[in-house]
């Protein structure tokens, strides 16, 4: 462009048109399929971690990325606690991974495989691998996670006094709590 454009205010202004037109990001990688769910087996094909495999921790759906457990670990720090009582510490955790950029794994052949989708005769959608052609079963999404700690504080409820009834008219109200609010508002209209 001719230089002498930009030295007036329109033209400056012009130019600073024409270069916001231009998209600075690339658009977002958006899929509505996720064949790969937490507890899957998945192989890394692109990227520094080609070829690592591990199981998937965690799927970041509004970012398309997912975790998977041994792949892509990153050192964070830990600072010491303000009182001295745990010192810091230096470990080692899982980053996240582009969803494009792992394939599942196929239980029977142990290698990456693509995924197709198909109804049995029962009605179930299940996923099937293409290069074997086997069913892939989805995990169960609760077999992993750890229960609560169950440790009583000073504001809960002992065991033995959840059944015991503490709300003095209890008896006058029952008819409100169990019924639904159609059934009371008639039975007011009753009683009037």
């Amino acid at each position: 462009m001719n230089s002498s454009l930009f030295s007036s205010a329109w033209g400056r202004r012009l130019g600073k048109e024409l270069m916001s037109s231009r998209k600075k990001f690339k658009p977002k990688f958006e899929t509505n399929r996720w064949n790969i769910v937490r507890g899957d087996q998945v192989e890394v094909i692109q990227g520094p971690q080609t070829g690592q495999k591990g199981k998937v921790l965690q799927v970041l759906r509004e970012d398309n990325r997912v975790i998977i457990d041994g792949v892509n670990m990153r050192r964070r720090i830990v600072k010491p606690g303000m009182d001295g009582s745990t010192p810091g510490k230096i470990i080692l955790k899982p980053c996240s991974v582009h969803y494009s950029n792992v394939m599942l794994v196929d239980p029977t052949t142990g290698e990456p495989t693509k995924i197709s989708r198909k109804y049995l005769e029962s009605g179930e959608k299940v996923r099937v691998s293409k290069s074997s052609g086997e069913i892939i079963p989805k995990p169960h999404p609760l077999m992993d996670r750890k229960p609560r700690p169950t440790v009583i504080g000073l504001k809960d409820t002992l065991a033995e006094d959840v059944f015991s009834i503490t709300f003095q008219d209890y008896e006058k109200y029952l008819p409100y709590i169990y019924s639904s609010k159609k059934s009371v508002s008639s039975e007011k209209m009753r009683e009037e």
